[in-house]
């Protein structure tokens, strides 16, 4: 078990400010935000693009607390213990319970609409990234105390703090949920205002002035927005296993999401290969980014669909390749990756490549209903968008496992004469 920081002074949580209020203040920031994006670079940006870029900034992450890690120290001390109006010192154990967590820490401290009228208790111990940390929840007991009362105190106290998570949850969501529409609205108002000011010089017939010097500008550059991963938690009797950190994961993403928008745009050229070959197309482009320790690949070739990153005869990343044939073997392409010998934070990818139905809306909504059908599937981890599904599976191999699996689809339908 790792070493509990204890002795910290405990705070009100959910008390500070309201969620209501800043959520409103972040969203009427919208247009600030769209129109801090530089001129030429708005121009030369579709809605599209700038809306992935600006959706980061005002989308918000709401906390998730990790109860399959919590952890429990506690110690001999001098505690407070109230006398008939007198605090008197008495011999107790201070117990320190700690949770971990993921999301912006700042929201321990803001009180959703709906509260308590004494909010639960806690210090938040925030990680150097600023998007996790540990709860701590601290309670101190007298030694002459019935022992009982302790269990039912936590238990209480996180009971309060999942309501008011919640709470904060439904807010949360349907502000994520106006965010897009709002983004759209400040896009076409700024494009609309721009369009005013491009006619001013063809008025007055004046030619405007360039700046000396300037160089020309570059495209927008998109950063997607990361969950980062929880502080690990050292065992000394533990060997850790290997694995791929989220922002990797992220990138690896992005490779695979570039490689199959290029296959959609001349869905000919690509339409004529099977599920090796554009296999083989995408782990050249991923091993162009990467570099392994032994052979220069980070990726290798796993049967004829599979692209992997193994170390020990086990996986930390697969992805597979595979034309779209119908559910029955989506499900039983699910269930291969699932299946796989994997690591604790395995990342998989399931790459779908539609050649041969004209109604690419139908492949889609079918496969949005097998996901959430299938029985290891456990949630979402962010709305689906553009034909990608980003969701939690338990492993086949051990319920305890979890596998964050990332969904592509893509329309390479090619209408042959």
């Amino acid at each position: 078990m790792r070493k509990l920081s204890m002795g910290r002074d405990v705070d009100y949580l959910f008390s500070r400010e309201r969620l209501h209020s800043v959520l409103y203040g972040l969203a009427q920031r919208t247009g600030s935000f769209v129109d801090a994006v530089p001129k030429d670079q708005f121009l030369a940006a579709t809605d599209d693009v700038l809306l992935e870029h600006l959706l980061p900034r005002l989308l918000v992450t709401p906390l998730d607390l990790h109860e399959d890690r919590i952890e429990m120290e506690e110690h001999e001390a001098l505690i407070d213990v109230h006398d008939f109006g007198h605090v008197l010192k008495a011999k107790g154990v201070v117990v320190n319970v700690a949770v971990p967590f993921s999301g912006d820490h700042d929201y321990w401290y803001l009180a959703p609409n709906t509260t308590f009228s004494v909010p639960p208790r806690g210090y938040i111990e925030p990680a150097p990234d600023g998007y996790s940390g540990v709860l701590h929840i601290v309670k101190e007991h007298a030694h002459n105390a019935p022992i009982e009362r302790l269990k039912p105190e936590i238990e209480n106290e996180l009971r309060l703090i999942r309501t008011l998570l919640a709470y904060q949850r439904a807010q949360m969501d349907k502000h994520n949920e106006s965010v897009p529409g709002q983004v759209k609205a400040a896009i076409q108002a700024r494009r609309k205002r721009l369009e005013i000011h491009k006619s001013i010089p063809a008025i007055l017939g004046i030619p405007l002035k360039r700046k000396v010097g300037v160089p020309n500008f570059e495209p927008l550059q998109i950063q997607r927005k990361l969950i980062r991963p929880l502080p690990t938690v050292s065992q000394a009797a533990a060997t850790p296993e290997p694995g791929i950190e989220e922002e990797t994961y992220q990138h690896i993403l992005a490779v695979i999401r570039h490689e199959g928008r290029t296959f959609e745009a001349t869905p000919k050229t690509y339409a004529v290969h099977d599920e090796e070959e554009l296999r083989d197309i995408l782990l050249a482009h991923l091993n162009g980014h990467y570099e392994g320790s032994a052979t220069g690949e980070a990726f290798r070739k796993a049967g004829k669909t599979d692209i992997r990153i193994e170390d020990k005869n086990r996986a930390a990343f697969v992805a597979e390749c595979k034309i779209w044939r119908g559910g029955k073997e989506f499900t039983e392409s699910i269930d291969q990756l699932l299946g796989y010998l994997t690591w604790r934070d395995c990342k998989d990818a399931l790459v779908i490549f539609n050649k041969h139905n004209a109604k690419f809306s139908d492949v889609l909504t079918n496969i949005s209903e097998l996901l959430k059908s299938h029985p290891k599937f456990i949630r979402e981890l962010a709305p689906a968008n553009n034909g990608e599904w980003k969701t939690q599976f338990s492993s086949k191999e051990d319920e305890s496992r979890l596998v964050t699996l990332t969904v592509f689809v893509f329309n390479i339908f090619s209408q042959q004469k």
